[in-house]
């Protein structure tokens, strides 16, 4: 547990908080170390380079101390800096938006790569999704739709308190204004599903509202442990997001790496940082759609969402406080980082003591290898014939 704490150099335990859930997760990891070679070659790397530096060490018999992980968040602040001045200072800064733009830098130190010729695939394509927007004209009835990429979702409290309930919400259809090009009608129904789903699905809840000011929100909010999808995906099942075009679908195969693992409405404040899109349309992030989306029925969705850490904002003040995670480890234990403290923890702890404070949600998607009856029926033969189970 020693080596897993992260030191808190000067108010960066929002840096510490959400490394800890970034990289608790093994395919973003993996894929950051098994492209070494590739990365390594170009001199503008730096956050890849910071990041394995970072992972390897937690790692059993690295011979890290903490004055060497210390250097070494110093470097992770610098390399953000060319991204954004203000990480060279030492105030404290929201987690979220740490999230974004590390993400964003990620992405441009991948593009960098490609355009050197190198066939990288960034990690932050685990994370990336879209969504499908479909507007209907209230008066001609004719559709419109359209693609927008993202990284991660924000959602607004429901008046029920639920994840699956704020989720609901954000996929709720609404009136918006719209110009059609039919009828110039004015008006227009808006409905957003899933077109694509990510391989690991970050949530931002949204917690710091601006009523008269910036306030913080400690309303509780449960979220579980195992999140399935397939109830706001409409009747079609949406394949796994990839930048592969052989993306492999959730009725497919799964990369090895995660067949074995552990695996409310959107405001206006930040929600323009979400989209990340290397597409040449007039409007950044978005693709029309010109052609039906194949896809397959929901009875065949053989998956789910497993929560895997939780970035938490501790005090009730949106201007001060206290970012901590916990996560969940490859050794299939919970630990509660707070910097450079770890502890070990449970999955029923983190679900009732972090529904006041959670603030990002991590869940990886888990690849189910046996269908519901198949496994009843192998539950059967153990539970009741063990004798003859051979």
């Amino acid at each position: 547990m020693e080596l897993l704490g992260l030191p808190n150099i000067g108010n960066t335990c929002f840096l510490n908080a959400t490394l800890q859930c970034l990289l608790v997760l093994p395919s973003f990891s993996k894929e950051i170390l098994h492209q070494e070679q590739l990365w390594s070659c170009s001199p503008f790397s730096n956050l890849l380079r910071c990041l394995s530096d970072v992972h390897r060490l937690g790692l059993p018999d690295n011979g890290a101390n903490q004055a060497s992980k210390a250097d070494l968040m110093w470097k992770v602040k610098y390399s953000l800096s060319g991204y954004d001045l203000k990480y060279l200072g030492d105030t404290q800064q929201d987690a979220h938006e740490f999230l974004v733009n590390m993400l964003c830098q990620l992405k441009e130190e991948g593009m960098i790569l490609k355009t050197l010729g190198v066939s990288y695939t960034c990690p932050v394509s685990q994370l990336e999704f879209q969504l499908v927007s479909v507007r209907t004209c209230t008066s001609c009835g004719r559709e419109s739709s359209t693609r927008e990429d993202y990284n991660h979702l924000s959602l607004d409290f429901s008046p029920e308190r639920t994840l699956l309930s704020s989720l609901a919400l954000t996929f709720k259809g609404k009136k918006v204004e719209f110009t059609c090009e039919g009828c110039k009608g004015l008006y227009a129904s808006k409905v957003e599903q899933f077109h694509t789903l990510p391989l690991v699905l970050v949530l931002h809840l949204k917690r710091f509202g601006r009523p008269g000011g910036l306030e913080k929100l400690e309303a509780p909010l449960l979220f579980p442990s195992e999140l399935r999808l397939s109830t706001l995906c409409g009747d079609m099942v949406p394949q796994l997001h990839s930048a592969n075009p052989q993306a492999p679908s959730i009725q497919g195969s799964i990369p090895q790496t995660l067949a074995s693992q552990v695996s409310s409405p959107p405001g206006e404040a930040k929600d323009s940082t979400l989209c990340c899109s290397d597409s040449n349309d007039q409007e950044p992030g978005k693709v029309l759609l010109t052609a039906s989306v194949k896809q397959q029925p929901v009875k065949s969705v053989n998956g789910y969402y497993q929560l895997t850490g939780v970035v938490s904002h501790l005090g009730g003040s949106a201007y001060s406080g206290h970012y901590i995670s916990d996560i969940l480890h490859a050794s299939g234990n919970w630990f509660c980082c707070n910097d450079s403290q770890v502890s070990m923890s449970n999955e029923a702890t983190v679900l009732r003591t972090r529904a006041r404070s959670a603030y990002m949600l991590f869940y990886m998607f888990r690849y189910c290898l046996l269908s519901p009856s198949i496994f009843l029926c192998c539950y059967i033969c153990v539970r009741f014939l063990s004798p003859y189970r051979a």
